[in-house]
């Protein structure tokens, strides 16, 4: 990218190395972590930690008990005596990393080794929760790698990285690395910001807890969101469009968008799932760390997936939290995903006495008031967005979106049913949260710019249109058109993206044999339990937990899904017992 717009956009705190002292990962010591999974750490691609570095310019933090939960660097970085034998181990770095690229870019044409990664500590760009204290419970700093590796001179871009201490540390020591969802959601204002003293110990499970802002997201730079969108969407939920118009003004704002972006000198094409691992395997091998736990989210599930495949000596163990295998094609499966989700919620309220009693012929009443709000939109006083036009179309997406939360599914039978009577109490205490949380409300949103950059490689370049007009046939008739038109509409800004297809070897399922553990929640809307059932396939060292009643997301909605997690964290590779989900309940609808 353009390196002159580039410092324009470096914000102050990305260039600070002072207020957080130095920690030296090199003093820390632990077994070797390695031995737990059978990996062998001095394999080829562990001689990638030598094109590593850590700005090593302040002393070490006093607290000795805090230096002993990390790991020693690779043996392979200190073990090597003499400046020759280090240059040659800097050499095979270079040369490892360049081979993975020219694998698997299809844009490599550089034979000159890509920049080194580096990191330097920097003041937290976030507010941190009350009570946590920068240098004690949490440092942040920034890690720079390359836009382009497959590019000789390509500028470095900043990545903002928030590191909690564990207040009660496994023995292993061994840290846990979160894989935020979207792809483009901004896990340190996210997630960062949410932790204080009293949760800490619940949130990190016993293992330091490493937040990384994902290229192109939250406080990393550049960052990849596009506003565009959210002035759309300002003006789609006020007025009563029609699809061609929401189409069109939709496609104006994605051309907008990409075209900033590229004028202000972003690689788009470097911003994918391949470039986001190679990320996190520099960020683990300048902290000094052997090894890390991998937790996923959503598209951080395909993330580690990844990750397992290129760098598997990197890792102990995962834990994959609603799953999207890298197979999967997240377009042509949106209809049936789609039709799915509303069948679990329609037939949960079936099964249940006080749901039945209450809402009798639910699903019969859904898909009337989607015809009648098509026919008829209506407007409501919305407590986050003001006045809202609600059509069919719009009642299907917020539906679909509400699954993901967890403590919304109890609700939803009575909020389809207060509509139809022309009661918007309850839609209106949670529309506007539903569907505008693309922005956190102080100025860090979803990054749609890197949304469309991972998906539209990774998945639309191998879709046609004619599989997705043959996808929707699974939809009720009442739906089909709405969903279809949102696939088209994607098709469209795609084409405006101009993502080159990814190689087909990410396409690929992932074998492994590393220790996993998969959580799947049974209404989840957008990954249900087949996507998890796909990956253990080809993962022989895996464990599948689904829960009943839980959206999108499971890991620190209940106690049962944190206490099987926390056990496999602490014994990878022996399955967890999971009595404690024969205790929780079906959805308790209101």
């Amino acid at each position: 990218m353009n390196e002159e717009n580039w410092r324009e956009a470096i914000p102050d705190y990305a260039d600070a190395d002072y207020a957080i002292p130095y920690y030296d990962h090199g003093q820390a010591i632990h077994a070797d972590a390695s031995q737990s999974n059978g990996i062998d750490s001095d394999s080829s691609k562990s001689d990638l930690v030598a094109s590593h570095s850590v700005n090593e310019a302040h002393p070490p933090l006093p607290s000795t008990s805090w230096q002993a939960k990390r790991a020693v660097r690779s043996k392979l970085l200190y073990g090597i005596v003499g400046v020759l034998g280090a240059l040659l181990v800097i050499f095979a770095g270079y040369a490892a990393t360049l081979f993975l690229y020219t694998k698997l870019s299809p844009t490599s044409n550089s034979l000159k080794p890509p920049a080194p990664a580096t990191f330097h500590y920097a003041p937290c760009p976030f507010k941190p929760g009350i009570g946590i204290v920068e240098g004690q419970e949490l440092r942040c700093g920034f890690l720079t790698v390359p836009e382009d590796r497959s590019q000789a001179g390509s500028p470095g871009i900043q990545l903002a990285v928030a590191i909690f201490k564990a207040p009660q540390p496994d023995p292993s020591h061994t840290p846990e690395v979160y894989l935020n969802g979207g792809p483009g959601g901004a896990l340190l204002n996210d997630l960062g910001t949410y932790i204080t003293p009293l949760n800490l110990a619940d949130l990190t499970l016993g293992h330091d807890l490493i937040l990384l802002d994902q290229r192109g997201t939250g406080f990393s730079r550049p960052l990849l969101t596009c506003p565009e969108f959210t002035d759309f969407e300002s003006v789609a939920i006020r007025q009563n469009l029609t699809s061609d118009q929401a189409h069109q003004l939709r496609l104006r704002a994605a051309q907008t968008c990409h075209d900033r972006l590229t004028n202000a000198g972003v690689n788009l094409q470097a911003y994918t799932t391949i470039a986001n691992a190679t990320d996190v395997h520099d960020l683990i091998h300048t902290l000094g760390y052997k090894q890390v736990n991998l937790y996923g989210v959503s598209y951080g599930t395909r993330l580690a997936l990844t990750m397992m495949r290129l760098f598997p000596a990197d890792i102990r163990s995962v834990v994959l939290d609603s799953t999207v295998p890298t197979q999967i094609d997240l377009f042509s499966s949106e209809p049936a995903v789609t039709q799915h989700a509303l069948d679990v919620l329609f037939e949960g309220c079936a099964i249940s006495q006080n749901c039945s009693s209450t809402y009798p012929q639910l699903q019969s009443l859904f898909y009337q008031l989607v015809n009648d709000l098509n026919a008829r939109p209506v407007t409501f006083q919305d407590d986050q967005a003001g006045p809202v036009w609600i059509n069919g179309r719009a009642l299907v997406s917020w539906l679909f979106q509400a699954l993901y939360v967890t403590n919304l599914i109890p609700l939803l039978p009575e909020v389809i049913t207060q509509i139809s009577r022309g009661n918007y109490e309850l839609i209106s205490q949670y529309y506007g949260l539903i569907m505008n949380e693309s922005s956190t409300g102080n100025g860090v949103s979803q990054s749609d710019g890197m949304y469309f950059s991972i998906e539209c490689g990774e998945d639309m370049a191998f879709t046609t249109m004619q599989q997705l007009d043959n996808a929707v046939n699974v939809l009720r008739p009442e739906i089909r058109s709405g969903i279809l038109n949102n696939l088209q509409n994607d098709f469209a800004i795609c084409k405006i993206w101009g993502q080159h297809p990814v190689p087909t070897a990410q396409k690929q399922p992932v074998t492994s044999s590393i220790p996993t553990l998969i959580l799947s929640g049974e209404y989840d809307p957008i990954t249900p339990s087949s996507n998890a059932k796909l990956a253990i396939q080809t993962l022989s060292n895996s464990f599948f937990f689904l829960f009943p009643a839980t959206g999108h997301g499971v890991l620190y909605t209940a106690n049962c899904p944190d206490s099987i997690t926390t056990a496999f964290l602490a014994h990878p590779g022996e399955r967890p017992t999971g009595s404690c989900i024969t205790k929780m309940q079906e959805p308790n609808f209101q």
